[in-house]
């Protein structure tokens, strides 16, 4: 079914009153190529492009209005001025969300939201026909908003990623989102240049369990967490029976859903017995993304042949921990879409498990967003390598000269520095041999997936 709006639901809503006749609204888009006849297009300044720019070239393509914050020179009535475009396409997108009366599950944390998402999804297809999900790491203010405006009434669940980087943003991103359930995946450095500490940042990802504690609603809680844990301790009491489902890789935490990882294998241990699954994505840390799914999965009902069935049709995130084997023996982990202390040791400890007969390389671009302790973690880095005993470093990035800084003094001899993708491939392809294992990992900006692209290439080019 099509998106079942008119021109004059969208200006009551927004409390606009231009002389436009009414018109059946076909879509609300951001992206000026995509629009088509019936669209509404809404003009969003971002980092790189000013939608205000492609106006006209919306309006020639068949928009039937266009929300706008510049007031153009030319007189046309389907340009409507809003204070904020950013603003107009979230109050729609609250208007549109309330229309539906389906679960919609928030995931919320600093590391593991998109991979947890996504299984997420791909488990709880098992049961429901259709599983509206975010696209990607849409997860910012304006992201949050168009997977909303992307409902439609055949969807019978929705799992909508939350991503924070201020103060504040959470409580936003709930009143938007108006969660029936709440994942919060694990705590930890993130946008520390706005949210200044790990503390701060935990504090404003708990705010969704505040919020579900106060609305009453089912939450998944993960004990391994320092600081989900400790909130645990404390309002513990407040929950009511079956309001919250613990889980943890550690007996020791006493969780209602316990994960063993052996042999490629999750086993789940809960008062229903245990249950086997292959884990769909290597790595220890994905055992634990998965697990999380799981216990989210349990709010539902969903049975091992149900769950099962839905992570048959799994398929990870762009970016994250993409593996490729190549024909000679090599095999490249792709891991470049983030980048933060905790992912990347969970990513070096990947590396370090592919194959310990193998030459293994790190190829790792800058760490972003850290704030003023950016370079003691860049500098942290060097433990996990030595303690992993991964042989060959390749960095990138103006951060990542801390890194060969503390790895040189503490005797590390075999790691390069790079100022290019172009200086760094050309080293890597005079140096990878077949059988060599390769973790090519780093923050978005890094723009790690050159040197991937690169390497994935036949080796023998002209």
């Amino acid at each position: 079914m099509a998106f079942e709006w008119t021109t004059q639901q969208i200006f009551d809503t927004l409390g606009l009153f231009p002389s436009l006749p009414d018109s059946p609204v076909t879509g609300i888009t951001t992206d000026s190529r995509s629009v088509r006849p019936g669209n509404v297009f809404v003009a969003i300044k971002g980092d790189t492009h000013d939608g205000h720019s492609f106006i006209p070239g919306a309006l020639a393509a068949g928009a039937v209005a266009v929300l706008s914050e510049i007031r153009p020179a030319e007189t046309d009535p389907r340009i409507i001025v809003v204070p904020s475009t950013l603003e107009a396409i979230r109050t729609l997108a609250s208007r549109w969300r309330r229309s539906f009366d389906i679960p919609f599950i928030a995931i919320v944390g600093a590391v593991g939201k998109t991979t947890t998402k996504e299984l997420a999804a791909s488990i709880l297809e098992g049961r429901f026909n259709r599983v509206l999900k975010t696209e990607g790491s849409q997860n910012g203010f304006l992201g949050v908003a168009l997977t909303l405006l992307r409902l439609r009434p055949e969807d019978r669940a929705a799992i909508i990623e939350i991503g924070i980087d201020d103060i504040g943003a959470m409580a936003q991103h709930l009143n938007l989102v108006a969660p029936t359930h709440v994942l919060l995946t694990r705590t930890g450095p993130e946008h520390l240049h706005q949210l200044k500490t790990v503390e701060i940042a935990a504090r404003e990802e708990l705010r969704a369990f505040d919020h579900a504690l106060e609305k009453g609603l089912p939450l998944a809680i993960n004990l391994s967490d320092p600081f989900v844990r400790d909130w645990m301790t404390a309002h513990r009491s407040l929950l009511r029976p079956g309001q919250g489902l613990t889980y943890s890789m550690d007996a020791g935490d006493r969780p209602d859903c316990l994960g063993v990882e052996q042999d490629g294998k999750l086993g789940i241990v809960s008062e229903g017995g245990r249950m086997d699954i292959d884990c769909p994505l290597p790595g220890s840390h994905h055992a634990h993304n998965l697990l999380a799914a799981v216990t989210l999965s349990r709010f539902f009902g969903l049975s091992a042949e149900e769950i099962k069935k839905g992570l048959s049709g799994f398929k990870t995130a762009l970016g994250r921990t993409e593996v490729y084997r190549l024909p000679d023996g090599t095999e490249v982990i792709g891991d470049h879409y983030n980048s933060n202390p905790t992912s990347l040791t969970a990513a070096l400890e990947l590396l370090s498990r592919s194959g310990k007969n193998h030459p293994l390389h790190a190829v790792l671009g800058d760490m972003l967003e850290l704030g003023e302790k950016e370079e003691s973690y860049h500098r942290e880095v060097a433990s996990d390598l030595i303690r992993l005993g991964i042989g060959s470093i390749w960095l990138y990035g103006p951060r990542m000269k801390w890194l060969k800084e503390e790895l040189e003094s503490k005797g590390i001899l075999a790691v390069r520095h790079f100022g290019s993708h172009s200086d760094l491939i050309e080293g890597l392809k005079h140096s990878i041999r077949p059988g060599d294992r390769i973790l090519i990992k780093g923050s978005r900006g890094m723009k790690m997936e050159t040197v991937l692209k690169a390497l994935l290439e036949p080796r023998n080019q002209p």
